[in-house]
């Protein structure tokens, strides 16, 4: 006699505007007050209540799920659609970008989650839901932090089938997180999540080596070849002096020439803190200081010398061309350290530009531009 395993199920109905008030961290009493007003017609608040602790027995049953995002979208206790599990997932793993704000670049370790409280003070974000973003964030690294064969954004696509955009975001976190690089300083308060997070893509863009396995790292082998550059442009009179007024006429031709005086005082200046920059990424101890060596060297540099975002992309487009047109540096140098110069400069003349902030008066005025 054959045996039979007889399942039944009923559809699961999913409110989205109930998810986002579990996903916020507020309780059934507190999402019941918040939805009563919109609610048309009227219903009974005991007859929300119920409805609303319905929707959050099913959440938090998929919680656990949700977790582990392939297995939930191979699962059958849930009867859903496979859009509608893609778009849970989404959900669940999304965040609020100020909650983010406060512990980039910080070690996810569970002293920082306990500081959790701190953040929940200062943006208002349910600690509950502070946790859950914090949560993920550290699952997320340890699904990766041995992964290989993919990309850390095609590995985190695979492990939690995040949509490529949130994907991208989760990587760019993990990268500042992983080399601890510093968000807090009193000079990058104006900045926000968005700004770190796109500066995050473009160091892993231009200054990470190209490797396939775990979280990508700062490239050893660029850092070796701006220290060369350093010494060969530097250190050498003639070729400094071409290079300098190349950028120079360079600047000139332009529609809207910046003004060029200060700039070509301090040209040296300014070249020697970009090589500096660029050294200082396979230092573990000075790369955690990048985002206030490129405002303090850079950005406030050109601040005073009142230049442009536009100015500043006519300069280090100039850097660029000009370099390999410098007869003085010999042209196995040119050839040999080009498409380092080329990372070195696209990546800081992202990341500058997009920190092109004004401080606040006090900090600018203990700044030199010749620091």
């Amino acid at each position: 006699m054959s045996e039979w395993m007889v399942t039944t199920s009923s559809a699961v109905v999913l409110d989205e505007s109930i998810l986002q008030l579990w996903l916020l961290g507020h309780n059934v009493d507190q999402a019941t007050i918040l939805r009563m007003p919109a609610i048309q017609p009227p219903v009974p608040s005991r007859v929300l209540k119920s409805y609303i602790t319905s929707q959050y027995r099913t959440y938090e049953m998929m919680h656990h799920y949700l977790h582990h995002p392939r297995h939930f979208a191979g699962q059958f206790m849930f009867p859903l659609s496979q859009s509608a599990k893609q778009h849970l997932i989404e959900r669940y793993y999304s965040f609020d970008e100020a909650v983010i704000r406060e512990i980039l670049g910080k070690k996810l370790s569970s002293r920082t989650r306990k500081d959790l409280d701190e953040v929940h003070e200062k943006t208002g974000i349910k600690l509950t839901s502070c946790r859950r973003q914090f949560d993920n964030l550290k699952r997320v690294m340890k699904k990766v932090e041995d992964a290989e064969g993919r990309t850390l954004i095609q590995d985190i696509e695979h492990q939690f089938l995040l949509p490529h955009y949130l994907a991208r975001q989760y990587a760019h976190i993990l990268f500042i997180a992983d080399n601890k690089l510093d968000t807090f300083r009193k000079r990058l308060s104006c900045y926000q999540f968005t700004d770190f997070e796109y500066c995050g893509a473009v160091f892993m863009q231009y200054w990470t080596a190209s490797t396939m396995d775990t979280l990508p790292e700062f490239d050893p082998h660029l850092a070796q070849d701006v220290r060369d550059l350093k010494s060969l442009i530097l250190n050498d009179r003639a070729v400094l002096d071409e290079f300098r007024n190349r950028v120079s006429n360079n600047l000139a031709q332009s529609a809207h020439p910046p003004v060029l005086e200060r700039i070509q005082s301090n040209f040296k200046v300014v070249l020697r803190n970009m090589l500096t920059v660029g050294c200082m990424i396979n230092q573990q101890k000075e790369v955690r200081n990048i985002f206030v060596e490129i405002t303090d060297k850079l950005v406030d540099a050109f601040l005073q010398v009142g230049w442009s975002p536009v100015d500043m992309e006519l300069f280090y487009n100039g850097l660029m061309i000009e370099f390999h047109n410098t007869t003085s540096l010999t042209s196995r140098y040119r050839e040999r350290y080009g498409t380092s110069w080329i990372r070195l400069v696209t990546g800081i003349k992202l990341a500058s530009i997009r920190l092109y902030r004004q401080p606040t008066t006090q900090s600018l005025l203990t700044r030199s531009f010749t620091r």
